[in-house]
């Protein structure tokens, strides 16, 4: 959507995922198009719940089926449509070009390996290295994300291992291959707010060396903030809002969007101002605006029809869901 000094890198253009539930059929991802540029970080936000998760797993190919199905859209990767090509063809991108830093490292590390063969696996899977090779490398990967004493941490269990540490080390796995692009899920949820400030400073020094290109899912958006060039506002499985980074912090039109940025605290403020009620379930939307149960700015249009997104005051780099902006 937006120009930007480097080519891009993957474009997703009106990507659809369902859930077919007991309740019904849910639209996790509804018609979501962004596009990330190398070397670009681009924030995914939003409450939990909003489909955020569910756009990582549909770009990887990893939505569980039963219950999810991707489908409708396009993932344009380097040329390529990740939802066309085979599954082979995937295995080799996943995890090699494009890799994820899962939320839980506890729960995303197998505990009955050490993490030092963890790392090795994937340098020999996509990298064809001997075993010895595989070591060597890890080594130096661990180095490369901080961690102390590599030669020795190698050989720990993942249990033997603070939150940050394990953190560190699928950070490690996940540049092992020189990926194009991370997928980072909420990478400092779990961690102590010194750690989470290293864990974010790691994945931003990374990115320059290599010219990675990072999503960035999160609802910290003081990370945003600090750290990303373009920003999409999520909720209920829709984008609301697009923009540069800039541009989203000084001028947000979403009320959604306003609302979490209302939600930050600030210094001189004594009360947060959060946005009342709750997401609701993804198979039980409301007609109109899905914003239109939890909206301060709700009129009769919000109820009977959703807006599209759209372009914002003639900024082609500006794109907002809401009928406030739409004549």
């Amino acid at each position: 959507m937006a120009a930007g000094m480097h080519a891009t890198l993957i474009e997703i253009k009106n990507l659809q995922t369902h859930l077919s539930l007991t309740e019904g059929t849910a639209r996790v991802v509804d018609t979501v198009s962004f596009s990330i540029h190398r070397g670009e970080t681009l924030a995914l936000v939003g409450e939990s719940g909003c489909g955020k998760t569910m756009t990582a797993y549909s770009i990887l190919r990893l939505v569980p089926s039963p219950p999810g199905k991707i489908v409708g859209g396009s993932i344009l990767f380097e040329g390529e449509d990740l939802l066309t090509i085979p599954e082979k063809r995937m295995r080799a991108i996943r995890g090699n070009k494009i890799t994820m830093v899962f939320q839980e490292p506890l729960t995303s590390l197998n505990p009955v390996f050490k993490v030092g063969s963890q790392i090795a696996e994937v340098l020999q899977v996509h990298r064809r290295m001997s075993k010895k090779n595989a070591l060597e490398h890890a080594v130096n990967l661990l180095r490369d994300v901080g961690i102390p004493s590599p030669e020795q941490r190698i050989r720990d269990y993942p249990h033997q291992m603070s939150g940050g540490m394990r953190q560190r080390v699928m950070i490690a796995m996940a540049i092992a291959c020189e990926p194009k692009l991370i997928i980072a899920d909420e990478p400092t949820t779990a961690l102590d707010v010194t750690v989470q400030a290293q864990i974010m400073e790691l994945l931003n020094l990374l990115k320059k060396k290599k010219e990675t290109a990072l999503l960035l899912i999160t609802h910290d958006l003081g990370v945003v903030a600090e750290t990303a060039q373009k920003v999409a506002v999520m909720y209920a499985g829709r984008i609301m809002e697009y923009a540069d980074v800039t541009t989203m912090f000084k001028n947000p039109l979403n009320p959604y969007t306003k609302g979490l940025m209302n939600s930050l605290p600030r210094a001189g403020t004594e009360r947060l101002q959060p946005i009342q009620g709750m997401v609701p379930p993804i198979f039980n939307l409301p007609l109109g605006c899905k914003f239109n149960t939890r909206c301060e700015d709700v009129f009769d249009k919000c109820l009977a029809a959703e807006p599209d997104l759209v372009t914002a005051n003639g900024n082609g780099a500006h794109f907002v869901r809401c009928w406030l902006h739409q004549t």
